[in-house]
């Protein structure tokens, strides 16, 4: 057993440890509901994961037990609960590299999701104040490395909540689905192509754009739409290469099933040094 299952084992000696998440998640919902347990997965060496759950206040003491390279610790995210916005962007470094600014594209991912997320008004901020109300109600965490760029938003204000992770999802794809339909959409001078018929989804918007990125980002820094402070240029930058040199989006939206399992703040992944941090 390793370092992080045997400590959870001294420290609480009654709380159950598992390879199997079911077990966990089968509970009773009401008892879950009354300890406000949270379902902890743990990472092992081999990759696979073992479950267990802990209050807060457990948490905080393991926490406070365990150095930051041993804490593999990922949140079980109940598909049953209601849920903040949280969002994974992130791509790899050498397949990317074209993109020399990493911050044009987490920088307008805030700023979409802040737009999305609020209400709109008629109050013209400056840059730096609009920038100032987006950061009040997010959590910006990143994970790069010299391999990958990895960021974590979570939207932290309290009246915004999904019913679930699933519908969390489908907001998501809604809004990259508006974006690049927007950017087909536009028309100037360095580009210009046809709408394609409807219904479209992201995979054919994704398909269709991406011999464009390039001009995109060079060339349609002045073309807008209706968010505040955010280009076409910008939003190009929601494309990225994967791992498998294919054309995807930069915010992971397949991260909202049954079980999604996101890691914990100051946690990194096994033998990795890249903690999720401020």
């Amino acid at each position: 057993m390793d370092f992080i299952q045997n400590l959870i084992k001294k420290l609480f000696p009654h709380n159950i440890i598992t390879h199997h998440i079911n077990d966990l998640t089968n509970e009773p919902s009401d008892q879950n509901n009354i300890t406000n347990d949270i379902c902890i997965s743990i990472e092992k060496e081999n990759k696979s994961r073992q479950f267990c759950r802990l209050t807060i206040e457990q948490l905080i003491t393991l926490f406070e037990h365990c150095l930051v390279s041993d804490r593999t610790l990922y949140e079980v995210i109940s598909i049953s609960k209601p849920v903040k916005a949280y969002i994974d962007y992130e791509y790899f470094i050498d397949k990317n590299l074209d993109i020399e600014n990493h911050y044009i594209g987490p920088i307008s991912s805030l700023k979409i999701l802040y737009y999305f997320l609020n209400i709109p008004n008629d109050t013209i901020d400056t840059i730096e104040i609009y920038t100032q109300k987006i950061l009040k109600q997010f959590l910006v965490l990143q994970a790069s490395t010299n391999e990958k760029i990895s960021y974590h938003f979570i939207h932290s204000k309290p009246s915004v909540l999904f019913e679930n992770v699933s519908t969390l999802g489908i907001f998501l794809k809604a809004i990259i689905h508006f974006l690049l339909f927007s950017i087909i959409q536009h028309k100037c001078t360095m580009f210009n192509i046809n709408s394609p018929p409807e219904p479209c989804t992201i995979s054919n918007l994704i398909q269709i754009l991406a011999p464009y990125v390039s001009i995109l980002r060079k060339h349609c820094t002045s073309c807008t739409i209706s968010i505040p402070y955010v280009s076409i240029a910008d939003i190009s930058y929601l494309l990225v290469r994967s791992a498998a040199d294919k054309w995807i989006t930069a915010i992971d939206i397949n991260v909202y099933s049954k079980n999604q399992q996101f890691r914990l703040f100051n946690s990194v992944k096994y033998g990795k040094n890249n903690p999720v941090i401020p």
